[in-house]
């Protein structure tokens, strides 16, 4: 076999690699299952119908998106507060604050993912468990920006 020919399957591959990071193109995450179950347009249209009463879902998949959605909505509001909050704040304290919520949004993250895997272990009931942790973190993360960075005189 000649040297050109070895080298036939070679060059596709290292071209992959080589290219792949030109585009800042990560390989893809392989999804899991209930990634592509709970994000469903059905599974989604019937979790909308839901929110606040998750649990009465029939489906997994449906109940994994309604938790989700409790989640979305929760961070959009703690979102909201924490822009509205931060344009009552001079720069040096709006960099304080952003630095704060940074670090508690990975806490939340890294915390809710811990108690997902230990109460459920990769179960389908994960998603739920993570997102509903999510929510409950990201409803009390309002409270604290409400009340902790509140400028005195203010609402």
């Amino acid at each position: 076999m000649a040297f050109s020919e070895s080298l036939q399957g070679v060059v596709p591959i290292v071209l992959c690699i080589l290219i792949s990071p030109v585009f800042g193109q990560e390989p893809a995450k392989p999804a899991h299952s209930w990634d592509v179950l709970m994000n469903t347009p059905e599974a989604k249209d019937a979790a909308s119908k839901l929110v606040g009463h998750c649990g009465n879902a029939e489906t997994q998949d449906v109940m994994n998106a309604c938790f989700a959605l409790e989640y979305k909505n929760a961070n959009r509001q703690m979102i909201s507060m924490l822009e509205a909050t931060l344009k009552q704040l001079d720069v040096k304290d709006q960099a304080g604050v952003r630095s704060a919520q940074k670090a508690w949004v990975q806490y939340r993250d890294l915390h809710c993912q811990a108690v997902g895997a230990i109460h459920v272990g990769g179960g389908s009931l994960e998603p739920t468990e993570i997102n509903t942790c999510k929510a409950d973190l990201t409803r009390v993360r309002i409270k604290e920006i409400k009340d902790s960075y509140r400028i005195p005189g203010t609402q």
